[in-house]
């Protein structure tokens, strides 16, 4: 039995893409430059603030990126909660682990990371949150996950790293976390098997069976 289960955040415990979408169309707003489908946004998820707002500006407004992902969490604090929700099965999992150690290691920053997790009243489930902060680098660098590591003071081997992303599969891999990938978020599905995770878990319910 693993001791520590790591969490990443979007796409795999709770559904925001709605809301970051919305957030990426005003920052675009914002910048004088065209709304993109928020479907085609969904697909630029994960990665990172500076990854999302690159993807959504074209070419020639390659120069707004710093601007643009300076407004982008403005905006999305202002919507961090709209219509982000768990995941189906997520409160009654987080409920059969609540006696297991577990973390959350996500790209999202720190504080929006703590609002989510508090306005949803899953905070109280982890006893590690590790979200970006200026000066860290974000997954697939491994560095968050070796912060939650050392927090917890759990051994690599006694962890695994549950994420919707090669980036969090890499980033596990790099802390020498076992890795397991979920085929219910953001992430590309082929990608993720190509990545060799050691477990996958095609919905809620069998993260359960796989770590319970």
């Amino acid at each position: 039995m693993h001791e520590l289960l790591i969490f990443d955040l979007d796409g795999t415990l709770v559904d925001s893409k709605e809301d970051i979408a919305l957030a990426v169309n005003l920052t675009l707003d914002d910048l004088g430059v065209e709304r993109r489908a928020p479907d085609l946004i969904y697909t630029y998820i994960g990665g990172g603030v500076h990854n999302l707002i690159r993807r959504s500006l074209t070419d020639e407004h390659a120069g707004l990126l710093d601007r643009g992902v300076d407004t982008f969490w403005a905006n999305y604090k202002e919507h961090v909660l709209d219509k982000t929700r768990p995941y189906e099965g997520v409160y009654g999992m987080l409920e059969k682990f609540s006696g297991r150690k577990m973390a959350v290691v996500t790209n999202k920053p720190y504080a929006h990371t703590v609002m989510i997790l508090r306005g949803l009243d899953i905070e109280r489930y982890f006893i590690s949150v590790q979200g970006w902060k200026m000066g860290l680098p974000v997954k697939p660098d491994p560095s968050l996950v070796r912060m939650a590591l050392d927090e917890t003071g759990v051994s690599s081997a006694g962890s695994v790293m549950i994420g919707d992303g090669v980036s969090d599969i890499l980033a596990a891999r790099g802390a020498g976390v076992g890795t397991c990938a979920v085929g219910y978020g953001y992430g590309d599905r082929e990608k993720l098997l190509d990545a060799g995770p050691d477990y996958f878990a095609e919905e809620i319910a069998d993260i359960v069976r796989l770590f319970g």
